[in-house]
Protein backbone atom coordinates (compact mmCIF):
# COMPACT_ATOMS: atom_id res chain seq x y z
CA UNK A 1 0.00 0.00 0.00
CA UNK A 2 1.20 3.45 -0.65
CA UNK A 3 0.15 7.06 -1.80
CA UNK A 4 2.03 8.96 -4.13
CA UNK A 5 1.21 12.28 -5.28
CA UNK A 6 2.21 12.89 -8.84
CA UNK A 7 3.33 16.74 -9.22
CA UNK A 8 4.32 19.21 -11.41
CA UNK A 9 3.58 22.71 -13.08
CA UNK A 10 0.17 23.55 -14.64
CA UNK A 11 -0.05 22.47 -17.78
CA UNK A 12 3.12 20.40 -17.74
CA UNK A 13 1.73 17.57 -19.46
CA UNK A 14 0.83 15.14 -16.18
CA UNK A 15 -2.45 13.75 -17.46
CA UNK A 16 -0.92 13.03 -20.78
CA UNK A 17 1.49 11.28 -19.40
CA UNK A 18 -0.11 9.53 -16.90
CA UNK A 19 -2.79 8.36 -19.64
CA UNK A 20 0.00 6.60 -21.25
CA UNK A 21 1.25 5.01 -17.90
CA UNK A 22 -2.28 4.19 -17.07
CA UNK A 23 -2.34 2.38 -20.61
CA UNK A 24 0.62 -0.23 -19.88
CA UNK A 25 -0.72 -1.35 -16.40
CA UNK A 26 -3.36 -4.04 -15.41
CA UNK A 27 -6.24 -3.18 -12.98
CA UNK A 28 -6.24 0.39 -12.77
CA UNK A 29 -9.21 2.25 -11.76
CA UNK A 30 -9.76 5.73 -11.45
CA UNK A 31 -10.52 9.30 -13.46
CA UNK A 32 -8.23 11.51 -15.50
CA UNK A 33 -9.40 14.86 -16.69
CA UNK A 34 -7.52 15.19 -20.62
CA UNK A 35 -8.29 18.17 -22.39
CA UNK A 36 -9.94 16.67 -25.71
CA UNK A 37 -10.87 19.32 -28.77
CA UNK A 38 -10.20 22.69 -26.21
CA UNK A 39 -12.59 21.22 -23.21
CA UNK A 40 -11.82 19.15 -20.05
CA UNK A 41 -13.32 15.49 -20.02
CA UNK A 42 -13.54 13.15 -17.62
CA UNK A 43 -12.34 9.43 -18.58
CA UNK A 44 -12.95 6.59 -16.70
CA UNK A 45 -9.78 4.77 -16.88
CA UNK A 46 -11.24 1.17 -16.73
CA UNK A 47 -14.32 1.65 -18.97
CA UNK A 48 -12.44 3.81 -21.20
CA UNK A 49 -16.36 6.23 -21.38
CA UNK A 50 -15.54 9.82 -21.91
CA UNK A 51 -17.67 12.75 -20.87
CA UNK A 52 -18.05 16.20 -20.46
CA UNK A 53 -16.93 17.94 -17.36
CA UNK A 54 -16.43 21.58 -18.17
CA UNK A 55 -18.61 23.99 -19.66
CA UNK A 56 -18.11 25.98 -22.48
CA UNK A 57 -21.71 27.49 -23.28
CA UNK A 58 -22.29 29.05 -19.69
CA UNK A 59 -24.94 31.27 -21.39
CA UNK A 60 -27.42 28.54 -22.76
CA UNK A 61 -26.77 25.41 -19.92
CA UNK A 62 -29.37 25.03 -17.69
CA UNK A 63 -27.40 22.45 -15.59
CA UNK A 64 -25.75 23.50 -12.41
CA UNK A 65 -22.28 24.09 -13.04
CA UNK A 66 -19.05 24.80 -10.10
CA UNK A 67 -16.83 27.55 -10.88
CA UNK A 68 -13.41 28.25 -10.37
CA UNK A 69 -11.35 30.47 -11.67
CA UNK A 70 -12.16 31.29 -15.10
CA UNK A 71 -13.55 27.29 -15.59
CA UNK A 72 -16.90 26.23 -15.25
CA UNK A 73 -17.67 22.34 -14.94
CA UNK A 74 -20.49 20.36 -14.56
CA UNK A 75 -21.73 19.58 -10.98
CA UNK A 76 -22.91 16.31 -11.98
CA UNK A 77 -19.94 15.25 -13.54
CA UNK A 78 -18.07 15.87 -10.44
CA UNK A 79 -20.98 13.70 -8.58
CA UNK A 80 -20.39 10.77 -11.58
CA UNK A 81 -16.76 10.88 -11.18
CA UNK A 82 -17.13 10.89 -7.48
CA UNK A 83 -19.21 7.88 -8.40
CA UNK A 84 -16.49 5.80 -10.20
CA UNK A 85 -13.75 7.07 -7.43
CA UNK A 86 -15.62 5.41 -4.69
CA UNK A 87 -16.88 2.41 -6.61
CA UNK A 88 -13.84 1.74 -7.41
CA UNK A 89 -12.54 0.53 -3.64
CA UNK A 90 -14.69 -2.21 -4.44
CA UNK A 91 -12.55 -3.84 -7.03
CA UNK A 92 -9.72 -4.16 -5.04
CA UNK A 93 -7.80 -2.22 -8.16
CA UNK A 94 -3.72 -2.64 -8.05
CA UNK A 95 -4.01 0.96 -8.97
CA UNK A 96 -6.35 4.06 -8.23
CA UNK A 97 -5.60 6.95 -10.23
CA UNK A 98 -6.92 10.65 -8.69
CA UNK A 99 -6.69 12.83 -11.44
CA UNK A 100 -6.71 15.58 -10.38
CA UNK A 101 -6.54 17.37 -6.12
CA UNK A 102 -6.88 21.29 -6.60
CA UNK A 103 -8.49 24.60 -5.46
CA UNK A 104 -12.15 23.18 -5.49
CA UNK A 105 -11.28 19.91 -3.24
CA UNK A 106 -9.30 22.02 -0.74
CA UNK A 107 -12.83 23.95 -0.76
CA UNK A 108 -14.86 20.58 -0.35
CA UNK A 109 -15.95 20.88 -3.49
CA UNK A 110 -15.60 18.54 -6.84
CA UNK A 111 -13.92 15.29 -5.87
CA UNK A 112 -13.85 16.08 -2.81
CA UNK A 113 -16.29 13.27 -1.51
CA UNK A 114 -14.17 10.31 -3.19
CA UNK A 115 -10.83 11.93 -2.27
CA UNK A 116 -11.80 12.23 1.47
CA UNK A 117 -13.03 8.80 1.50
CA UNK A 118 -10.46 7.38 -0.20
CA UNK A 119 -7.21 8.70 1.40
CA UNK A 120 -9.31 7.67 4.86
CA UNK A 121 -9.05 4.20 3.37
CA UNK A 122 -5.66 4.17 2.55
CA UNK A 123 -4.60 6.07 5.60
CA UNK A 124 -5.98 3.14 8.06
CA UNK A 125 -3.75 0.80 5.55
CA UNK A 126 -7.18 -1.28 4.98
CA UNK A 127 -6.22 -1.24 1.35
CA UNK A 128 -2.82 -3.14 -0.28
CA UNK A 129 -3.66 -1.22 -3.34
CA UNK A 130 -1.60 1.66 -4.48
CA UNK A 131 -3.44 5.53 -4.88
CA UNK A 132 -1.79 7.94 -6.89
CA UNK A 133 -3.08 11.60 -6.96
CA UNK A 134 -1.87 14.37 -9.38
CA UNK A 135 -1.85 17.63 -8.42
CA UNK A 136 -0.17 20.70 -9.51
CA UNK A 137 3.16 21.82 -7.84
CA UNK A 138 2.10 25.23 -6.04
CA UNK A 139 -0.72 23.32 -3.74
CA UNK A 140 0.95 20.14 -3.76
CA UNK A 141 1.81 21.04 0.38
CA UNK A 142 -1.46 21.88 0.99
CA UNK A 143 -3.29 19.51 -0.52
CA UNK A 144 -0.92 17.06 1.38
CA UNK A 145 -1.59 19.21 4.83
CA UNK A 146 -5.26 19.10 4.29
CA UNK A 147 -5.68 15.44 3.41
CA UNK A 148 -3.32 14.59 6.71
CA UNK A 149 -1.13 12.36 4.58
CA UNK A 150 1.52 11.25 6.89
CA UNK A 151 2.72 8.29 4.73
CA UNK A 152 3.03 9.36 0.98
CA UNK A 153 5.95 9.54 -1.84
CA UNK A 154 5.73 13.11 -4.00
CA UNK A 155 6.75 12.24 -7.75
CA UNK A 156 7.50 14.54 -10.48
CA UNK A 157 8.14 12.01 -13.02
CA UNK A 158 6.14 8.68 -13.68
CA UNK A 159 10.07 6.79 -14.36
CA UNK A 160 9.77 7.19 -10.69
CA UNK A 161 7.18 4.56 -10.25
CA UNK A 162 9.90 1.72 -11.18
Amino acid sequence: MSIIIFSGPIHSGKTTALLQWCNRQKNIYGILMPDINGSRKILDINTKEVFDIECTDLENTKEPVTTIGKFNFYTAAFKRGNSILINALTNNPDWLIIDEAGKLELDGKGFYDALSKITGVYLNKKNKSNLLITVRDSLCEEVILFLKLKEYRVINRLEELR
